[in-house]
């Protein structure tokens, strides 16, 4: 018996060891099949309409200046304005940029006796952004972040034609030179706005808890309004609402993974355990969250940043009607909050009842999406429209002292735009003076002309 334990022994050895092979063999000829996982993008959407940054950021009006306080306005649906935003501006080269401080006796100067136009944008632009519109050849103009106003004027002792590039937010002024002639100012620009609608020039003063001293040098804001009576169309569109579906497809990457929530007061809550989407389905808009993304690496400008708003919009569910470009601004928790505003024609629109049509607002942290706030209705096809007589500049001004809205001292600025109002069959704009008050809530003043109003005097 044991002449066969050692032997018995040797051929288990064997066999373990041939068994081990095979295994190993299959072990490299069987691997599991692995699933490579992609990075998470978000799935993009089929937009309603795309835009690009150039088409958001225009100018909202052109000025026309005549000398002796005689001024007229283009807005963006008259063809005055497309001869010079369109046509001529791409044309315009600026170099030779120098600080320019304005006294306010200089500043009336220019503003009421001297030749020029003025293109003015709805907010401040970047300086990055303007170089988009026109030509700019020199390294100084980085010295300011963003302009809102850029004033071409004569200058009749030099027989030349300046710019200024305004910035009202900074208070700081850059004057340079032109490759416009005095010519094409006085023979082509010009006639091209004369039979527009005057308007009266109104200046806001530095504030008055500024030193004496740095009055004289602050760059006071000033608005328009006109001198005589306007006509605006009021109108009614239909409307369709953005489905729940839609918001899934736009904003998460598997909707399988994603659960609803309804809270107490009915508020309904898209989520995927990371980003969510509130539905405030009384208002028919949405808060889209994401947690923030800290990436390394140099700071944006702010023509990056709104270019990425843009884009993040341009992605999920698109453009739902005419947006513009309005603000930039830094939050309290110095986060960037970019506004764009809808427009219907040359009129912007604002919405005082429970539907918050009238703007897209986004917060973003080092370019990355945080929040985004946007409406779900979608103005459709029209129905109707009627004309309204507008109330002029002094009628409104008249209007504001009658009934005891406000010191009209402290208005800083006033404007038409369209006030929004939501039925369940649809939307209704009616044009309306917005005035803006210093340290106020804002005015809405309809602005239709009062019966039994005729023409009233109080600006000028």
């Amino acid at each position: 018996m044991k002449q066969w334990k050692e032997p018995a022994k040797t051929v288990l050895l064997n066999l373990l060891v041939l068994t081990s092979f095979c295994l190993t063999a299959l072990l490299w000829s069987n691997q599991p099949k692995f699933q490579f996982i992609e990075p998470a993008q978000y799935k993009e959407s089929k937009p309603v309409q795309e835009k690009q940054l150039e088409e958001l950021v225009t100018p909202e009006s052109v000025i026309f200046h005549y000398g002796q306080n005689r001024h007229t306005k283009a807005n963006a649906t008259d063809g005055q304005y497309r001869v010079i935003v369109q046509v001529e501006m791409p044309k315009w080269i600026f170099l030779d940029f120098a600080p320019y401080p304005l006294t306010t006796d200089k500043w009336e100067a220019i503003a009421r006796e001297k030749q020029g136009v003025e293109i003015r944008f709805r907010s401040s632009v970047p300086m990055s952004v303007v170089g988009r519109l026109v030509t700019i050849r020199d390294e100084n103009e980085a010295r300011l972040k963003s302009i809102d106003r850029l004033w071409l004027y004569y200058e009749e002792e030099e027989d030349v034609v300046y710019a200024l590039f305004i910035s009202t937010e900074e208070e700081r002024v850059m004057r340079a030179r032109t490759s416009i002639s005095p010519k094409d100012l006085r023979q082509s620009y010009l006639p091209t706005g004369n039979a527009m609608p005057e308007q009266i020039l109104k200046v806001v003063g530095p504030p008055r808890s500024m030193p004496t001293v740095e009055q004289r040098y602050a760059l006071g804001d000033m608005y328009y309004l006109p001198k005589n009576q306007t006509r605006m169309q009021a109108f009614r569109y239909s409307y369709h609402t953005l489905t729940n579906d839609q918001l899934i497809d736009a904003y998460f990457l598997d909707r399988t993974l994603v659960r609803q929530i309804m809270e107490r007061d009915k508020t309904l809550i898209f989520t995927d355990g990371s980003r969510s989407i509130l539905l405030r389905s009384e208002q028919q808009a949405i808060t889209f969250t994401d947690p923030a993304f800290q990436p390394g690496g140099q700071e944006l400008t702010d023509e990056e940043k709104v270019k990425g708003a843009v884009s993040f919009i341009n992605k999920h569910v698109g453009w739902t009607g005419d947006f513009h470009f309005e603000t930039i601004k830094r939050s309290y928790n110095e986060k960037d909050v970019i506004t764009f505003r809808q427009y219907v024609g040359a009129y912007p629109l604002v919405s005082q009842d429970s539907y918050p049509i009238d703007v897209i607002r986004i917060t973003s942290e080092a370019g990355q999406v945080v929040t985004m706030d946007r409406s779900l209705l979608d103005l459709d096809r029209y129905i109707d429209n009627h004309e309204w007589i507008v109330m002029s500049g002094p009628e409104l001004y008249q209007y504001i002292r009658d009934k005891q809205l406000a010191d009209t001292e402290q208005i800083t600025n006033a404007y038409l735009a369209y006030e929004t109002r939501t039925t369940p069959e649809y939307v209704e704009l009616t044009p309306v003076w917005v005035v803006e008050i210093a340290n106020r809530a804002n005015l809405y003043i309809p602005a239709r002309v009062q019966r039994g109003g005729g023409q009233a005097h109080g600006l000028e």
